[in-house]
């Protein structure tokens, strides 16, 4: 009853404790016993996401923020690992605020660590590219940086474990992933 409450005030833009109600959800995700029961509470993600869309930069940190520690319980990654929610971290990820910048990238890679999501993260247009360019940049943060990189090596670890539990042709030599080697078409050769 409470938290229904809290988070239908959050959803008011309009009412003045708006920003404040978002600021009690994410204290509420800073206790890991919570995160499971919110992150599959409907009307809590879609306005976190609402949240995440903001104008007002306030609004926008606290619901990253709330995504980021609901992003760290185990079972909910593949659930949030949604386009809206991998669009608007990315979005986020890209903006100036250090914090924000922080949060989202964290978030990114609390993503990272499950399997199952790292489909949807691949899939995400924005996501791999937000991710190296915040690697290579040389304008961001030393701590946005690192996480980015830690990042982008957890989805190639993933993407290479899953490559190699695939199944190869019998006519195919085995050599070990990855291989290191160039193809191409060989277009005037009969």
């Amino acid at each position: 009853m409470m938290l229904g409450n809290i988070v239908f005030i959050a959803s008011l833009f309009h009412n003045p404790l708006h920003t404040r109600c978002i600021e009690i959800i994410c204290n509420l995700t800073r206790f890991p016993s919570n995160n499971a029961r919110l992150a599959s509470n409907s009307k809590v993600v879609e306005t976190l996401l609402a949240c995440g869309k903001s104008k007002l930069p306030e609004d926008r940190l606290w619901a990253v923020r709330s995504i980021q520690n609901l992003c760290s319980d185990a079972g909910s990654k593949v659930t949030l690992a949604t386009g809206a929610i991998l669009s608007m971290l990315s979005t986020s990820a890209m903006r100036k605020d250090y914090e924000e910048q922080y949060a989202a990238v964290g978030a990114l890679m609390n993503l990272s660590t499950e399997p199952g999501s790292i489909v949807p993260l691949t899939n995400t247009k924005t996501v791999v590219a937000t991710l190296v360019h915040l690697a290579h940049s040389p304008n961001t943060p030393a701590q946005v940086r690192k996480i980015a990189c830690d990042s982008l090596a957890t989805i190639g670890l993933w993407l290479q474990t899953l490559a190699s539990a695939g199944t190869v042709p019998e006519e195919i030599p085995f050599s070990p992933l990855p291989t290191h080697s160039a193809t191409g078409w060989l277009r005037w050769e009969s």
